[in-house]
């Protein structure tokens, strides 16, 4: 019977379908601008509901006489948002491919499909936030409703009375006393072109955090005005030549707000991206992973760590093995929202890692099959002598360990608990570059500017060349390392909902609360079993090595990271069910050109310690995620590692490179971080022990000098053969 009279359902959908959207026709209500409801800000609320603030400024509207306007006004948001305003009868098919194939081409959102009339009805009618075609054929219909009713220049003065344009500002005159101090007549050809081109992202184009952005969205606008003939070249060109000058946003500017780093960076990064000005005007109700408990534990950890006098920054991000952010600090003024919309050193532009990014080279080795128990020299200097890593002359490639230090014949763990430069060399000699450069890519780091791929060179293993990172980027890898090589996405939101309680979307593949189920966010990057043996090799990095700071009565795998000259110190640590990491360093002077060191020397306005201390990541990164850490977990059960399943089985056995029985250097000046009291390096002239262990490699006959000690990276001398740019260490 079903199959008989299946083909009646699609015909009843239909019908169902067109009554809707007859009864919408006939029956709704299209309000005027003076009968429009302001729309409201939208709340963000922490993982527990509790309120952490609102996207929006104070409400401001002023509805006015949009005949009195100059005709370039209405010119520039038609060129801006609909430029087949004329010729359609409320929906433009035309306007809606020519704006994907723009956002295509140009690589961003930079045009909507819908056109000025649907925008009308959307904000001023349907107050609908959820993207379904429900609401877009109900918009459509509504549209031709209102094109039927009123005027063209009717419909194109409603829009310019209601339409959002940051700073609280709903239509142009508000838009024109809160962005310029004067009234909507009186705007210059720029400063309309400017207004008309942030209306899909407002906020994102403010003339004080992004003049480059403010700039190409006020010239694209009038670029399509002249295309459109309506103004000539000359005004273009004088529209063109000044920066983009809007007065100070008073509300934007003096407000403290909780956790203001997150929210900015949300707000920017992740949610303005994908709905636009609908944030500000819909009344979202964004329910997020952060922890306003775990926030305030880690802002506090900061400020107990580093005095108020310090011009030093740190930042700190935690999040769970499936990315959920518990809690952000991206710099030193927490609630300074002016700050906050400066930089944000959790996530803009990233900075040398040192050897935080020893493990992946560690990763790589293990998943060809390499056992940690493969033994290497520790001298210093190592000499490389494959070509693979030769300098751009042919010759070796020179290491040195941090401080100079040299040791014995160690295997990879030992390596990695005392972050010893020289082995670490060898072993990227011996598995290839290549491979380190996949794994850095599938773990989430990007290619430096220019490039397409993370380019394959042995300086990889050290972290000092070529693949700066965020903390950001870098809790996200190690996160991927606690669950157990699935890689998360970094997950801030649970779901959001409509002003009304509806669910608009769901972001967790775990949270229910809002309907749908999202997708999963994971990807798997390596096995399991190959996470396990690493975790278990980064445990002995805090029982025993660089990172004791860090050690807080339960297993703890990390690893620290301080780059050449101690520019950048670093830690990165997890427990099974939280990763955190905390960077530390001085903000870029003098337009970039000189980066102040946490260290000694003679030079006042280039070494600048912290509180007496030369800075490494043992010190007070790891001081300072112990301090947060200690409470974050206070509640969390305590586990282990998930103990691996077998170990690599291919052990390595290199003969040592220099033949010494004692450290050849020891640090005089600059700090190190301290191998482990309880690992004795065994003395360099230590035969192996592997009775299948490969020949012995061969090294110059006549030993190097020891050459100055560079980061906890390559030495000083190599690095400025090989490339022009600041390295790190471990």
């Amino acid at each position: 019977m079903l199959l008989r009279y299946g083909w009646l359902v699609p015909l009843v959908t239909l019908a169902v379908g067109a009554g809707v959207l007859a009864v919408t026709y006939a029956f709704a209500s299209i309000p005027l601008p003076s009968d429009v409801k302001l729309a409201s800000a939208a709340e963000v609320y922490d993982r527990n509901g509790n309120l952490i603030g609102i996207y929006s400024g104070e409400e401001r509207r002023f509805l006015i006489d949009t005949n009195k306007l100059p005709d370039f006004i209405g010119a520039a948001v038609i060129a801006a948002e609909d430029r087949d305003f004329y010729d359609h009868n409320g929906i433009s098919p035309r306007g809606i491919v020519r704006a994907a194939w723009e956002n295509i081409t140009g690589g961003g959102i930079s045009q909507g499909g819908s056109t000025i009339t649907q925008q009308y009805i959307k904000n001023a009618v349907l107050r609908d936030p959820e993207r379904t075609i429900t609401r877009k054929i109900k918009e459509a219909v509504l549209a031709v409703k209102l094109e039927r009713r009123y005027s063209k220049k009717e419909i194109l003065g409603f829009y310019l009375n209601t339409i959002y344009l940051g700073r609280g500002a709903y239509g142009i005159e508000a838009a024109a006393r809160v962005y310029f101090d004067k009234h909507a007549p009186d705007l210059t050809l720029g400063e309309m072109a400017y207004l008309a081109g942030i209306i899909s992202a407002p906020e994102s184009y403010q003339p004080k955090g992004n003049q480059e952005g403010a700039r190409a969205q006020r010239d694209r606008v009038l670029e399509a005005m002249l295309e459109a003939g309506s103004i000539g070249q000359s005004q273009a060109d004088k529209a063109m030549r000044s920066k983009v000058k809007a007065i100070k946003d008073v509300d934007g500017e003096t407000k403290t707000q909780e956790a203001a780093y997150f929210m900015e960076w949300l707000r920017k990064d992740v949610l303005e991206p994908e709905y636009g000005s609908e944030l500000y005007t819909s009344g979202f109700k964004v329910y997020t992973t952060l922890d306003l408990g775990l926030q305030s534990e880690a802002e506090e950890a900061v400020d107990n760590q580093l005095s108020a006098e310090d011009k030093v920054q740190a930042a700190l991000v935690s999040m769970t093995p499936r990315g959920e952010i518990r809690a952000l600090v991206g710099g030193r003024n927490f609630n300074n929202v002016k700050a906050a919309r400066g930089f944000n050193f959790v996530s803009d532009n990233g900075r040398q890692p040192g050897s935080a990014h020893k493990p992946f080279t560690l990763l790589s080795a293990i998943e060809q099959g390499i056992s940690p128990s493969s033994r290497f020299s520790g001298a210093s200097p190592a000499y490389i002598e494959d070509p693979i890593c030769a300098n751009p002359d042919g010759t070796p490639w020179e290491v040195d360990n941090y401080g100079g230090s040299s040791y014995g014949t160690l295997d990879l763990d030992q390596a990695t608990t005392n972050s010893v430069n020289a082995v670490y060399a060898q072993l990227i000699a011996e598995i290839g570059p290549e491979g380190v450069a996949d794994l850095l890519e599938d773990f989430g780091f990007s290619p430096p500017e220019g490039e397409k791929e993370i380019p394959p060179r042995c300086a990889l293993a050290l972290g000092g060349s070529d693949v700066d990172s965020t903390p950001l980027e870098l809790a996200r890898a190690y996160a991927g390392f606690t669950a157990r090589g699935v890689l998360p996405k970094v997950s801030p939101v649970r779901y959001i909902e409509s002003s009304e309680g509806d669910c608009v979307k769901s972001y967790l593949p775990t949270d229910q609360k809002c309907g749908v189920r999202a997708k999963q966010g994971g990807t798997t990057v390596v096995e399991e079993n190959s996470a396990d043996v690493l975790n278990q090799v980064l445990t002995h990095v805090v029982e025993g090595g660089t990172a004791t700071a860090a050690a807080i009565g339960r297993p703890v795998a990390g690893k620290t990271g301080t780059t050449q000259n101690n520019v950048d110190a670093w830690f990165a640590g997890s427990v099974p069910q939280l990763t955190t990491v905390v960077w530390m360093g001085y903000p870029a002077e003098q337009k970039g050109q000189l980066v102040p060191e946490m260290r000694y020397c003679s030079d006042p306005e280039l070494c600048r310690p912290v509180q007496g201390i030369e800075v490494t990541g043992g010190s007070f990164p790891a001081e300072i995620w112990a301090d947060f850490m200690i409470d974050a977990t206070a509640e969390l059960e305590i586990l282990s590692f998930p103990t691996p399943v077998s170990m690599p089985s291919t052990i390595i056995n290199q003969a040592p490179t220099v033949p010494s029985a004692e450290p050849t250097e020891e640090p005089s000046e600059e700090p190190s971080e301290e191998p482990a009291e309880s690992v004795e390096p065994p003395p360099v002239s230590e035969a192996p022990v592997t009775p299948s262990a490969p020949p012995p490699s061969t090294v110059p006959s006549v030993a190097p000098s020891p050459s100055a000690a560079g980061g906890e990276g390559e030495n000083a001398a190599s690095a400025a053969r090989r490339a022009p740019r600041r390295r790190d260490g471990p």
